[in-house]
């Protein structure tokens, strides 16, 4: 089953064979889901209309991504197995997903911390017990901090109307987590509008233009990360409130090292998530795909991989630091800003 919306199908599967607790579970997610849609994801842009794209798109996106990690254990030949996902389990990965952006509604910062407030909203329409609401709030509020992860419990017991389940909350929030990460594309940004995208927005903009594709692919082990960027827009320079060790003295940064530095991020994401959702999956590398155009021309590429590197301790509170951004440079000098802005006067 790899539709991008796998999770939403299997719940809906489970309810219509009348399975214990999915039919309960769906009509809630349903609910929620049309709530949110309705009331929150359309206003999230109106409040911010530079920010990309964090409603409703890019919802689809997020489920589609933690579809791919936990597809093999979606299959209902497999439901008997040790380590298959319960309803609960289903439930609990969508509404995480569901409500782990909406906070942006009101503002970047803090918004992942949130989900307590506005669940409260509707705990009893969404929520068949309390436990799955607080479950709910953490599985979504981990998804932002270097630590964000021990916000939930590695296990835990959860009762529902018809049984008691074991769940891995952390495990779920490191499939939320990674596969918000990886969600990002040319779709959450308009291309038209991107000319007209205020400076301080204006590298999120460019990043997300240059990314064509992304795609998780468990069975290898890996995730695949297609970059297709114009060689005159990897030279320029834009303002960016992060990364402090790589900006200039202006505050500003070439978008070609911007990149490589949302890729270092994520691929110490991965190390960090990955460890936690071990049981549904493994990912041991990103293979980033570069292409430098001039119009349609291609004018360079490369591929890397990006893995693990030096000792990390056995620790879901210890964030990794894997350094890939000066080994791309030694690698490949040609992507260099400097060497880049050469053959543009050539």
């Amino acid at each position: 089953m790899n539709d991008g919306s796998s999770l939403e199908v299997e719940l809906q599967r489970r309810a219509n064979a009348r399975e214990e607790d999915a039919a309960d579970l769906w009509g809630r997610y349903k609910s929620m889901k049309g709530y949110l849609t309705r009331e929150y994801y359309p206003w999230i842009q109106a409040n911010s209309p530079f920010l990309t794209d964090h409603g409703e798109q890019h919802i689809r996106s997020v489920i589609q991504a933690a579809g791919s990690l936990l597809n093999k254990h979606l299959s209902p030949e497999i439901e008997t197995q040790k380590r298959s996902l319960s309803s609960l389990d289903i439930f609990l990965v969508l509404s995480g997903i569901l409500w782990h952006d909406v906070g942006n509604v009101y503002g970047r910062s803090g918004h992942a911390e949130r989900a307590v407030e506005m669940t409260n909203e509707i705990k009893k329409l969404g929520f068949p017990d309390p436990a799955i609401h607080r479950l709910v709030t953490e599985i979504s509020s981990a998804h932002s901090g270097k630590n964000g992860l021990v916000k939930a419990s590695p296990e835990e017991d959860c009762s529902t109307l018809h049984s008691t389940h074991t769940v891995y909350p952390r495990a779920l929030a490191a499939v939320v987590r990674f596969a918000d990460e990886v969600s990002e594309n040319r779709f959450r940004i308009s291309t038209e509008l991107l000319p007209k995208v205020p400076d301080a927005n204006r590298i999120f903009w460019e990043y997300a233009n240059s990314i064509t594709a992304s795609r998780l692919e468990p069975e290898r082990k890996r995730v695949v990360i297609t970059i297709a960027l114009q060689q005159d827009a990897a030279v320029k320079r834009f303002p960016c409130p992060e990364f402090a060790h790589r900006v200039d003295g202006e505050g500003q940064i070439h978008l070609m090292d911007y990149i490589l530095c949302r890729l270092e991020k994520m691929n110490n994401e991965r190390a960090y998530c990955s460890p936690a959702f071990l049981r549904y999956a493994v990912i041991e590398e990103i293979e980033a795909r570069f292409t430098l155009l001039e119009d349609t021309k291609r004018v360079n590429e490369a591929t890397v991989f990006f893995r693990d590197a030096g000792v990390r301790k056995n620790d879901d509170s210890s964030y990794p630091n894997i350094q890939i951004f000066d080994d791309f440079y030694n690698e490949h000098p040609d992507w260099r800003p400097e060497r880049l802005k050469e053959a543009l006067t050539q």
